[in-house]
């Protein structure tokens, strides 16, 4: 065993070599002998290791990958911290002026390889005790001059591949902001159509391909099929057309719902990055074409509720006009029974003028007044758009009143109307609020089979008007309060009720921000208070 230089202190001893194999050598060799061992595994490496721990002795080997010893020791010795540190090469260079180079470097000796076993121990010890070569001086010009050259050389190839590492860089980082603000617009879309027809093509040659095909997954067959269908006269490009084609799955949570292909004829774009770019997009384009599918879908079934609303709408207006025929029939029949009445007495020739024109008189009032209530009754049960228009409500809680007053009347029931003048206008579709209003007038009015007093007022209350609807009847028990509002809940016979009026009334006044409360105690009748938001806007004149 070589007894180690510096007693009591291990000597540290720093090994630069790319080679595991010669590594695990050296430092089963030294180790052995006491030395304390770090490794490092190429030139830029070992500079670095060899400032932070300041070694005692560099073992340096010349055939380095990117950086070579002849730069690695030449970098070293420029550091103040190692300008005098032991540096020895290791090297199997045998070729004429190696040694001369190794030492011009900035080596102070090198040790040949392979290394001997037996031997390399104490080739190590020697050096530590003092041994040192040198280079003849006027050796080490030429060989200092040819080292700077190749230096210069090697630092000319390196400013030159971090340059064009900065442009490649810079041109990833655009074509990732590029990437970016496609995928934006990519995802944010909604129409299939706008996707595959507009967008994607006049995005095309900013990813660097030639074209851009989609193909989707049909749900009834399971087949993929191009989007939009190629044109008869316009056949899809061939595989074996110019430039590469790729293609990508178009996949949501590991389902495949289709497939993107495209052309890729750009030269500077390489076959990675155009694969890349184009997974990119397939994921986007897989997002944006299921958002499209489920707004679509969103959008009929949305259609089909409005169309369904409308139905029932109706349908609850129909039913609360088949309860009021027998009214409409009486209010009809009286004047009826009038016009009929003076129309025969003036067949009569022996009726005198003045009587004559008295009749004509009465006939033309009656005639008005079947004529008002017709109309009233034909506005009313019309299907028609929804149209907003900004009205006095008072008024067409008075005119749906019109309807039941005489119903009212044989029912014994006493009508009594407090309306606030103030009352700002509200903007309502007028024909549905009415609709609203006969519901809850003509449940109050089934809630008195054996009379009592129907209380409707209408004030302010806050930012919304409101619309009072009392009666004095027998309540509703709190179990059925809950349920009002349910569609088809009813305790009326069949006959009379369908279930539909409370729950189409409140959507409808839901639809225009409003709400319908409710307050009942059985036995002593129940109030249905209507809301209705007051515009904060001045109306507009046309």
């Amino acid at each position: 065993m070589v007894e180690p230089v510096g007693a009591g202190k291990a000597v540290k001893i720093l090994h630069v070599e790319d080679n595991s194999d010669n590594r695990r050598l050296v430092r089963r060799l030294l180790a052995a002998e006491g030395y304390q061992l770090l490794e490092a595994e190429d030139g830029l490496e070992g500079i670095d290791k060899a400032i932070r721990e300041g070694p005692d002795l560099i073992l340096l080997d010349i055939g380095l990958p990117r950086f070579d010893g002849y730069e690695t020791a030449a970098a070293m010795r420029a550091f103040p911290s190692l300008a005098t540190t032991l540096i020895v090469a290791l090297t199997a260079y045998t070729n004429p002026g190696d040694r001369e180079r190794i030492l011009t470097a900035g080596c102070n000796g090198y040790i040949a390889k392979p290394i001997d076993v037996d031997r390399f121990p104490s080739q190590v010890a020697e050096f530590l005790r003092g041994k040192r070569e040198q280079v003849e001086p006027a050796q080490q010009s030429g060989y200092l001059r040819e080292l700077n050259q190749q230096l210069v050389q090697r630092l000319f190839t390196k400013i030159q591949e971090v340059e064009k590492a900065n442009r490649d860089l810079s041109a990833r980082g655009a074509q990732l902001e590029s990437l970016h603000r496609i995928g934006e617009q990519i995802t944010s879309q909604l129409s299939l159509v706008t996707l595959v027809s507009e967008l994607l093509p006049s995005l095309a040659g900013s990813l660097g391909f030639a074209e851009l095909e989609i193909s989707l997954v049909d749900p009834e067959t399971g087949r993929l099929v191009s989007w939009p269908p190629p044109e008869p006269r316009k056949a899809a490009p061939a595989a074996g057309g110019e430039g590469r084609l790729l293609e990508a799955p178009l996949a949501i949570q590991g389902r495949i719902t289709g497939r993107l292909r495209a052309r890729v004829t750009a030269g500077d774009l390489s076959a990675a990055d155009a694969e890349q770019i184009l997974r990119i997009v397939a994921s986007q384009v897989a997002v944006s074409a299921e958002n499209a599918r489920l707004y679509e879908g969103l959008r009929r079934q949305m259609e089909d509720l409005r169309a369904t609303q409308a139905q029932l709408v109706q349908s609850a207006k129909l039913a609360a006009i088949g309860e009021l025929a027998a009214n409409v029939a009486h209010e009809i029949n009286n004047p009826m029974t009038s016009i009929l009445g003076y129309a025969t007495l003036m067949l009569d020739e022996g009726v005198e003028a003045a009587s004559r024109t008295d009749y004509l008189k009465t006939i033309q009032s009656e005639a008005l007044r079947i004529r008002e209530t017709v109309r009233a009754l034909l506005d009313f049960s019309r299907q028609r758009d929804f149209a907003m228009e900004r009205v006095d409500i008072a008024q067409a809680v008075k005119d749906t009143l019109a309807l039941i007053r005489r119903h009212a009347a044989l029912s014994n029931i006493a009508i009594q109307e407090k309306y606030d003048p103030e009352l700002p206008a509200v903007e309502v579709d007028v024909p549905q609020c009415k609709q609203v209003f006969l519901n809850l007038i003509t449940n109050a009015l089934d809630a008195m089979p054996h009379g009592g007093t129907l209380t409707v007022a209408a004030a302010r209350d806050g930012e919304f008007a409101r619309i009072d609807f009392a009666d004095t009847g027998a309540g509703i028990p709190a179990a059925n309060l809950e349920k009002i509002f349910d569609p088809f809940f009813t305790t009326k016979p069949a006959v009379k009720g369908t279930g539909l009026g409370l729950s189409v009334s409140l959507g409808i006044i839901q639809s225009h921000g409003g709400t319908i409360d409710v307050k009942s105690e059985v036995g002593k009748g129940s109030v249905f208070s209507v809301k209705l938001p007051i515009p904060t806007t001045p109306p507009k004149f046309s």
